[in-house]
């Protein structure tokens, strides 16, 4: 199926956000998912499943949220806020357009991605499903790891106080023994980033806490809409438990699949594919 693109801006919060829309061959307005990624992350990342699911007649809304990619905030920001009034955003502007069926828009999440559509699940009824990929749900960090980013936080806090700026860190430095793919390949490929590292060399603090810590597990059981929950089987981040009591708390109808040969980024580790097929079965049974 031919696959067209159309860059996009969107307004959030006063804010321009750049976005790409992938569109399906085809008269007939068509289902549509928007495309969250993770703390530190970019929409390009997404652009092979956008082309796979608009292959198969569905519609993909990627987007950089505040503070990354190539839209505006402060820096590498990751604030459930403004990321949930991003998403919104992104609603209002598919419903402007004609080649999009504004009674089929669903969300797909990774990581913290995964939390924002989670969280605006609960509090926007437009959004009709979800898939999230290893979601941050909760704070489920090794208390070490923990330990030392609460730290963060609090000296953040008290810079920011006295300066109004926020105590910026190279974590990449610190996270040497953390692998986000299970390929080595791909985690090559993720290590020598421009982006991702000039992301983690400068991350935000108490700017980012929410990238580590949230109470959304807590939560979930007010979503209403159909929920996707995959994990990759070896991510480091986050291990497949966390993904289980998401499941066992959401109330909705839902599917719970652990994906075999992924890490944190199953998007685009070893078994992509699976994540990309599990998604758009899920969406055209769940939109369509």
């Amino acid at each position: 199926m031919k696959v067209s693109q159309e860059t996009v801006c969107l307004r959030s919060q006063g804010d321009e956000l750049a976005g790409v829309l992938f569109l399906p061959e085809g008269d007939h307005p068509a289902p549509v998912l928007i495309i969250c990624h993770g703390a530190g992350e970019f929409k390009e990342n997404y652009f092979e499943l956008c082309e796979v699911l608009a292959g198969r007649g569905v519609a993909t809304l990627a987007i950089d949220m505040h503070g990354h990619g190539a839209s505006a905030g402060e820096r590498y920001y990751v604030n459930m806020r403004q990321w949930v009034a991003d998403i919104r955003a992104a609603i209002d502007y598919l419903l402007t357009n004609p080649r999009i069926d504004g009674q089929r828009i669903g969300a797909f999440g990774l990581s913290s991605g995964g939390t924002a559509i989670l969280e605006a699940a609960m509090v926007e009824p437009r959004l009709k499903a979800l898939v999230t990929l290893d979601a941050t749900v909760r704070d489920s960090l090794p208390w070490g790891t923990a330990l030392f980013l609460k730290l963060l936080v609090v000296c953040g806090r008290i810079k920011k106080w006295l300066t109004c700026r926020d105590l910026r860190v190279p974590l990449a430095k610190f996270s040497t023994g953390c692998k986000m793919a299970a390929d080595p390949d791909v985690e090559e490929r993720l290590q020598s980033d421009p982006r991702l590292r000039a992301a983690f060399m400068d991350f935000p603090f108490p700017g980012a806490e929410q990238a580590f810590f949230v109470d959304t597990l807590s939560r979930v059981s007010q979503i209403a809409v159909p929920t996707l929950v995959l994990w990759g089987e070896e991510d480091k981040f986050d291990s497949p438990e966390t993904g289980r009591l998401l499941y066992e708390a959401l109330a909705c109808r839902k599917q719970f699949h652990i994906i075999q040969g992924n890490g944190h980024v199953g998007h685009l580790d070893r078994n992509r594919d699976k994540v990309f097929t599990l998604t758009a079965d899920w969406v055209l049974r769940t939109l369509v």
